[in-house]
C-alpha cells in the first residue's frame, strides 16, 4: 500500500485548526485567550511573536472552528448548516491583494489575532480553489469526530481511519444480532 501524498499546507492548517478540539480525548487546545495566542503563533499565523488574544477573540475563534467543522460534516451528509461559516466570516474581512509573483490572492484586512483567524478563511478559499475543500471531512464515528483529508479516488471515505469504521460496523452487527435473537 502506498502512502498518499501530503495534503497542501492550507489543508493541513485547516485540519490542525479543526482538530484543536479532540472529541475522543475530551480535550480542547483553545480554552483560554493565552492558549489561542500560543496556538496561532505555533502554527505561524500571527506574523509576530507576543500577539495576545482577548476573550472576544477566543469566542470568535471557537465559533469559526465550529463553523468550519460543520461545513466539513456537510461533505458527508449535506445536512449541516454551512451558512454559519458565512456568518462568522463576516467578522473577519479579507481583501484582494497581489502576491510578490504578481498573482492575486486573498489576505486579511486586520492584523493580530483577527488577521490570523482570517487566514483560516484564506485557507478555506484556497481549498475551494484547488478542489480539496470537499475532501475535508469529519469522521462519521460519533465518538471520534476527527477532521481528515479524504485521499480516496472517489472521495467516499467516511471514517478517519479503518479502526473507526471497524468499531461502527461491529456495533451495527451486534445490534442487528441482538434484535434478531432478543
Amino acid at each position: 500500500m502506498t502512502t498518499p501524498p501530503p495534503a497542501p499546507r492550507h489543508v493541513e492548517r485547516l485540519l490542525a485548526f479543526t482538530n484543536s478540539v479532540d472529541n475522543e480525548e475530551q480535550t480542547d487546545d483553545l480554552t483560554t485567550p493565552s492558549e489561542l495566542s500560543a496556538w496561532l503563533e505555533e502554527h505561524e499565523l500571527t506574523g509576530a511573536r507576543g500577539v495576545r488574544a482577548t476573550t472576544a477573540d477566543l469566542t470568535l475563534a471557537r465559533s469559526l472552528r465550529d463553523a468550519i467543522r460543520d461545513s466539513m460534516r456537510a461533505h458527508h451528509d449535506g445536512l449541516h448548516d454551512v451558512k454559519e461559516l458565512d456568518r462568522v466570516a463576516a467578522d473577519l474581512p479579507l481583501r484582494l491583494a497581489h502576491h510578490p509573483d504578481g498573482t492575486p490572492g486573498l489576505e486579511p484586512v486586520d492584523t493580530g489575532i483577527r488577521g490570523a483567524l482570517a487566514l483560516m478563511l484564506v485557507a478555506v478559499a484556497d481549498a475551494a480553489a484547488d478542489d480539496s475543500w470537499r475532501r475535508l471531512k469529519i469522521c462519521a464515528f460519533d465518538e471520534c469526530q476527527w477532521a481528515f483529508y479524504d485521499h480516496s479516488k472517489n472521495r467516499s471515505r467516511t471514517w478517519c481511519e479503518w479502526g473507526c469504521g471497524n468499531k461502527v460496523k461491529t456495533r451495527n452487527y451486534r445490534a442487528r444480532r441482538r434484535a434478531t435473537t432478543g
